[in-house]
């Protein structure tokens, strides 16, 4: 799914009224007719049960909500009255015609600024429709919308936000102060970036992205950078194996890691990069790791001094999980480095030697895989900074490391060069030692399978992450899933996913 940041949906606004010559109003009516079929199909016993209350700010998102409003009363819904928080001054021109265009209908309208103490009808209303603020506002809720959006969440009926929660950054799914929590969201032409990261997904709810007639053209002809990767995309990209294949044709996976103390990480990503499909999987460390091998036969062995060790186009790298950050490790990392092609999977001991080592940039075609504590690091930046907005985050870290990353958390995210994919699976069930050095194995398959990197990443993100979704939808406790979890669980997800059949 192609997503759009606010001047990226702007400007598709803009192309649609100035090359193509449909008219603001036009569009405007278009969502809100739209936007109201959909609440009546959704809502319908909320809508029949009791008041309506349609809350619209002084901009043409409040227009929207005038035009649902409408709508929904020439549908019959007569208990509907809507709440007008729209100083005279900052009235839009379109929020002015739909205002009139109500009063004519005879709808019940009231002016919360007038008579501020009837906003508190909005929290016993059925079904509160939320058209504030749109997509464009990156700034902090203020007097005097507070209280509207106070009323809006201290009712129990559900909300619905037209275009975006009021409130809500859809850049950066970051909340300044308040935002409405809705149960849905009715978004037009394309989904926002903000919708799927940070508190996002907590106030938008469930999404629904309607078209209401912008051209095709103007929609494709807007360079957009960032996309949501989901479950049809998992499905396509997942290397598919024919019945007359060998173990030779579905690649070697080359896992450097572990050291005593930390043979789990290394038992972790080997075992992952079998259950992916690899053909063979190496395990190579500084010492053998002869203990750990009991417990997964069916790896092989290599001293990671071997030079011969990775190569061939067939083979990818997992390197740096509980493998220590020295010196050796760095040589190693630098070694790999001259050999053309090879594609590489940079992970917890390895990203913290490349940052101890400056060993930054890497080849284009690897992939590093830090979370933000990890990025931080690259950076020299504090994470909770760089939490204030992921996708600005992911950007810097590639332009710092100048090879894919998979910056992992909540929502995971993959970036290169000026595209970033978010990965629309995963839960705080991950937050879990040992479960990246199964998403590295998980990755590390992929790629000797021969996808792309910036596609095996994402396909594995989405696997791990719905191996926890599926964990916790299963009535599992999110803070009981282990690595060991996922590795077991992950073959009948791969198979429910290969039969097409969706994983729920």
């Amino acid at each position: 799914m192609r997503l759009s940041t606010v001047d990226q949906a702007q400007q598709i606004d803009e192309v649609s009224q100035m090359v193509y010559g449909l008219s603001g109003e036009s569009l405007m009516e278009a969502a809100g007719a739209l936007a109201a079929r959909e609440i009546d199909l959704a809502f319908l016993p909320e809508l029949t049960r009791g008041a309506i209350a349609v809350v619209a700010g002084p901009g043409n998102n409040g227009g929207d909500a005038l035009v649902v409003a409408r709508h929904l009363h020439s549908n019959g819904h007569r208990k509907l009255q809507v709440f007008l928080v729209a100083p005279p001054a900052s009235r839009s021109k379109l929020f002015c015609l739909q205002l009139k265009r109500a009063e004519l209908q005879g709808l019940r309208i009231v002016d919360a600024l007038v008579q501020p103490e009837h906003l508190h009808t909005v929290r016993l209303a059925t079904l509160v429709v939320d058209g504030l603020f749109g997509i464009g506002l990156k700034r902090t809720i203020r007097e005097p919308f507070v209280g509207a959006v106070e009323a809006m969440n201290g009712a129990k009926a559900p909300k619905v936000s037209l275009d975006a929660p009021s409130g809500l950054n859809c850049d950066t799914g970051r909340v300044a102060g308040l935002a409405v929590r809705a149960a849905q969201t009715i978004t037009f032409g394309l989904a926002k970036p903000g919708f799927f990261v940070a508190e996002g997904p907590t106030h938008t709810g469930k999404l629904r992205v309607l078209s209401i007639g912008f051209p095709y053209e103007a929609l494709r002809g807007v360079s957009t950078t960032h996309f949501l990767f989901t479950e049809k995309l998992a499905r396509r990209y997942l290397p598919k194996r024919r019945e007359q294949s060998n173990k030779s044709q579905h690649g070697r996976v080359i896992v450097m890691a572990g050291r005593p103390g930390y043979w789990g990480a290394g038992l972790l990503a080997s075992s992952a990069a079998y259950r992916m499909g690899a053909g063979y999987v190496t395990w190579a460390a500084f010492e053998p790791p002869v203990e750990a091998l009991r417990a997964i036969p069916e790896v092989l062995t290599a001293s990671v001094h071997d030079p011969e060790l990775w190569q061939g186009t067939d083979k990818s790298v997992v390197i740096g999980p509980g493998l220590g950050f020295g010196p050796e490790t760095a040589a190693l990392i630098n070694r790999l480095k001259q050999v053309a092609g090879l594609r590489v999977v940079v992970d917890a001991d390895a990203i913290t030697a490349c940052v101890e080592h400056e060993l930054f940039p890497l080849p284009k075609q690897w992939v590093i895989t830090p979370h933000m504590g990890e990025l931080g690091r690259i950076l020299k930046v504090k994470s909770t900074e760089l939490e204030k907005d992921r996708f600005k985050a992911c950007r810097e870290g590639f332009e710092r490391a100048q090879c894919h990353i998979l910056l992992k958390g909540y929502r995971s995210l993959i970036g290169f060069e000026s595209r970033c994919l978010v990965v629309h699976a995963g839960n705080s069930a991950l937050a879990k030692a040992g479960t990246g050095d199964v998403l590295s194995g998980m990755i590390a398959a992929l790629l000797a399978q021969g996808l792309d990197t910036a596609v095996a990443a994402a396909t594995a993100a989405y696997l791990h992450g719905r191996l926890a979704d599926e964990w916790v939808r299963s009535g599992q406790d999110k803070s009981s899933l282990t690595a060991s979890d996922l590795t077991a669980l992950l073959p009948e997800i791969v198979a429910r996913l290969r039969l097409g059949g969706g994983l729920f």
